[in-house]
This record gives structure tokens, sequence and C-alpha cells, in this order.
């Protein structure tokens, strides 16, 4: 079981109250989509400009932004397919992004480079995976990694400026949250 789902319970009673201000002000879950991938992209342009707190904290904003946009949708009663379609590919462009800042960030030493490509690819896998194991009617949900996770260590890595360390954190993780998903889905397709 994940930080997520331990978080779960609190972070509900927050995000709760600030959905249903957002639902009286008029926001809608595809707005607060692309309003949380817009500020993921400026705080990587802020990032690589050299101003890695101030990135970070724009991208921590972000991460909240992106995280109303579910509970937005169940208030409102429009959340669909399409919008979770919408997040989920807003979803994998952030951790592309953002993984690929921190590459940016450690290109100068080869090995955190490619360690940092190995954490982008597991973070891909592991919700692709996820995606396709429910499209066959499975679940993969399980995992050291998810993104909730994934993201709190990259952010907190490049504002406070151990990105190697977070980088080495997600390829390890990553890889073991690929094979506990394969294991899981294979669990399930051979009974």
């Amino acid at each position: 079981m994940t930080l997520t789902a331990y978080a779960r319970p609190l972070t509900d009673r927050i995000v709760l109250p600030v959905a249903k201000g957002l639902v009286r002000m008029g926001a809608t879950p595809n707005w607060l989509t692309v309003s949380g991938l817009a500020l993921v992209l400026a705080g990587i342009g802020i990032v690589l400009g050299g101003h890695e707190q101030l990135g970070a904290m724009v991208m921590a904003l972000a991460t909240v932004v992106d995280g109303l946009d579910g509970a937005v949708a169940r208030l409102r009663g429009t959340d669909c397919a399409f919008g979770s379609f919408l997040d989920s590919v807003a979803d994998r462009v952030a951790d592309a992004a953002i993984l690929g800042a921190a590459a940016w960030l450690v290109r100068d030493d080869s090995l955190l480079f490619i360690v940092a490509m190995i954490a982008l690819a597991a973070a891909l896998i592991t919700s692709y995976i996820r995606a396709k194991a429910e499209s066959l009617g499975w679940q993969a949900t399980v995992g050291l990694v998810e993104r909730p996770e994934r993201m709190a260590v990259l952010i907190l890595g490049i504002g406070f400026g151990f990105v190697p360390a977070a980088v080495w954190f997600l390829a390890i993780g990553g890889l073991v949250t690929v094979s506990q998903r394969l294991r899981c889905v294979t669990r399930q397709a051979l009974h």
C-alpha cells in the first residue's frame, strides 16, 4: 500500500471544501486539468531558467490545482469519459515534462542522466500497465511509487537541490512498481 492510500482520508477532508468553493465560482474540471498542466509547464520553464525553488513552488501549486479536477467533476455531476481521458493525458505530459526537467538538471553526469531516463520510462510504463489492464477488465493499482509519490519526490528534489537522490529513488522505485503491477496483472490473467 502506498502513501497515497494512507493520506486519502486527510486529503479528502481538505480537498472537498476547496472543490465546493471552486464549483460555486464556476470552475470546471477540464479547466482545472488544463490549468494544472499549464502551471507545470510554466514551473518547468522557471526551473530551466535557473530558479529551481520558485519553479518547484509553481509545480507544487500545479499539482494542487490538478488534484481538484476529479472532486469538482463529482460535485458538479459532470464526471465523464472525456474528462478522465483528458486528465490522464495531461498527467502523462506533466510526468514526462517534470522528469525531463530533472534529467536536464543532471545532464552533465552521464550516469545520473541514464538513471533519470530509467525513472521516466518506469513512470510512463507504470501508468500504461494500469491503463491497459483496466481496458482488459483487470486491476493494477498496486505499487511502491505511484504518481503522487513521484510528483512529491521530484518537486521536493528540484526545489531543495536533491535531484540526484530523487532520480535514483524514482528509477529503483519505478522498476519495483512496474514489477509489482506486472505480477498483479499476471495473477489475474492466469486465474
